[in-house]
């Protein structure tokens, strides 16, 4: 297993993993038909505009030399509420479904705290489905529940939950 600092060559590999959590993930949460219709070019295309940013907060882990999930985060995207108070973001963290519950999770989030940290970003928040099972992984990180609001994915209203930490020092 190894953690490491996307590059544009891992645009596609990011894109199935993307995907394919998806499917796996929110089978019976989101509409199947949306499930259905995603895309791995399409969202190969919004990665490899994200990684030729300057500052961009990616990063993968590899098993056996293969991609197997990754973490992208930036600045707080909120302008209001209690979640705007927050300086970092965990924009999207997805694993493929056997790369689920061997710590590779922890660890990502782990790599983006430490350069968070280090660019002076304090605090985070994530954003996620409340029907979502590994919901649970962000409290066992400590999360707390700050806000919530309902979305529409594939024209069906959910509930996102908003969790948030006031300090990422604890993650060092």
């Amino acid at each position: 297993m190894n953690v490491r600092k996307a590059t544009l060559d891992d645009a596609h590999a990011i894109a199935i993993v993307h995907v394919e959590s998806w499917k796996t993930t929110y089978e019976g949460i989101v509409p199947a038909e949306y499930l259905a219709q995603l895309s791995v070019s399409e969202k190969e295309q919004l990665w490899k505009r994200g990684l030729q940013q300057q500052k961009h907060y990616i990063f993968v882990v590899e098993e056996d030399g293969n991609v197997c999930g990754f973490i992208s985060g930036g600045k707080n995207r909120s302008t209001q509420g209690k979640e705007a108070e927050y300086e970092g973001e965990i924009y999207a963290i997805y694993l493929l479904k056997e790369a689920q519950g061997k710590g590779y999770g922890t660890k990502l989030v782990k790599a983006l705290v430490d350069d968070f940290q280090r660019d002076g970003i304090r605090s985070m928040v994530v954003w996620v489905l409340a029907d979502n099972p590994s919901r649970r992984f962000y409290e066992r990180l400590g999360g707390e529940k700050i806000a919530e609001e309902v979305v529409d994915i594939g024209g069906k209203k959910l509930t996102e939950w908003c969790y948030g930490w006031k300090s990422i020092e604890y993650f060092a």
